[in-house]
């Protein structure tokens, strides 16, 4: 067995083609494991951050990779570092690449070791958002090592649908009440417009569509007292090269309900592996009394069946109206690992309870950067 790291991306040959590879063997896999999701993250969001790769070989063979990046700080004037996910906070999904459960099992603790150990000041480590089905949490429940401890608690919930093979059929397991709602308002609608549902691309290029999308968002957003997520450019210019490099995929699930040409709700979505996953979605509160939200959704998972796919995840968030749609749950784990020692313990807490925030904003000591990100 070899532990292998790789600071910066351009480290390994044709590092896109064999990351995608590995992903497409790994027993975990969802849109925010893959080279596009991750590296354009970090191109916008991984300044001031060091990025790590832990690797597991066996006989030539890799069966478990962690992508860690390193936020450092300062707590009493000692340098202090958390390490977690790449492309945390905004990744719903986090998780290793883990191509044989059993090898894994056996070289999981060594390496979090040599995470931790990599760099003195790392206290703990935070693998959040990971789904507790997947085997990412069966690895991490299993850990314990002499120089660190482990434990975990529920992060957020994600409803889904598991996508039936008849649309009609799946209408009928709705509630009652939810049942004649859709049929007035689809009534509705359609009687006083023309009522299409659209892919992004019969709206023009994938930038002219995700700019609708943008305001259709914000304006929901903002009817709402909140200032929405596409207020900040950093998000939007994000979300922009994330929507092109997945529409290249064939991953972009970007769709509009119109009215007369007019569109007037969007779900963002990421069409993969099987999978439906509606990352965000808006409406015009202009139309708020057809339910243009619930009309896009109800035409979501009828395409969604059409196309024989198996689930629609609705991603986190317990926002009432998925539970409209019969939705179930899964949980999301975070897991922390932390050295042992009255250090650890009390930059912890300190960082548990909110306290010396400001510390966070003294500049980092070092920076590294993906060398093939720019």
């Amino acid at each position: 067995m070899a532990i292998l790291e790789f600071q910066r991306i351009d480290e390994i040959n044709d590092f896109e083609r064999e990351w995608n590879q590995l992903l497409a063997q790994s027993l975990d896999n969802n849109p925010f494991l893959t080279y596009e999701w991750l590296t354009t993250w970090w191109k916008h969001f991984g300044e001031g951050r060091e990025l790590k790769l832990f690797t597991a070989e066996s006989q030539g063979a890799v069966s478990l990779v962690i992508p860690v990046m390193y936020t450092r700080s300062k707590v009493f004037g000692s340098r202090r570092c958390k390490v977690e996910f790449v492309a945390s906070g905004d990744s719903d999904y986090q998780g290793f690449l883990v191509t044989n459960f059993q090898k894994a099992a056996r070289t999981v603790n060594e390496l979090l070791e040599s995470i931790i150990e990599d760099s003195n000041d790392a206290d703990r480590v935070i693998f959040g958002e990971v789904p507790e089905d997947s085997f990412t949490a069966r690895l991490l429940e299993g850990v314990s090592g002499e120089g660190f401890g482990a434990s975990h608690s529920t992060a957020s919930s994600c409803p889904y649908v598991s996508l039936p093979s008849n649309y009609d059929g799946y209408r009928q397991t709705l509630g009652s009440n939810m049942r004649r709602k859709l049929k007035v308002w689809e009534k509705q609608a359609s009687k006083d417009y023309r009522v299409e549902f659209i892919r992004y691309d019969k709206i023009g290029t994938v930038k002219e569509a995700m700019k609708i999308f943008f305001e259709l968002h914000q304006k929901r957003q903002m009817a709402k007292g909140n200032c929405g997520v596409f207020h900040d450019s950093d998000k939007r210019s994000f979300h922009m090269d994330i929507a092109n490099a997945f529409a290249e995929k064939g991953w972009l699930g970007l769709f509009f309900l119109t009215f007369n040409d007019r569109p007037v709700s969007a779900i963002y979505s990421f069409e993969y592996n099987a999978k439906l996953y509606a990352y965000l979605c808006g409406f015009d509160p202009e139309y708020a009394r057809y339910r243009p939200g619930h009309l896009a959704f109800a035409n979501l998972i009828k395409y969604g069946v059409g196309k024989k796919l198996k689930e629609l995840d609705f991603l986190r968030g317990d926002e009432e109206y998925k539970s409209r749609w019969r939705a179930m749950v899964r949980n999301n784990f975070e897991f922390r690992i932390s050295k042992r020692g009255l250090k650890s313990k009390v930059y912890n807490w300190t960082t548990d309870n909110g306290s010396f925030s400001y510390l966070h904003k003294i500049p980092v000591l070092s920076q590294r950067f993906f060398a093939k990100v720019h």
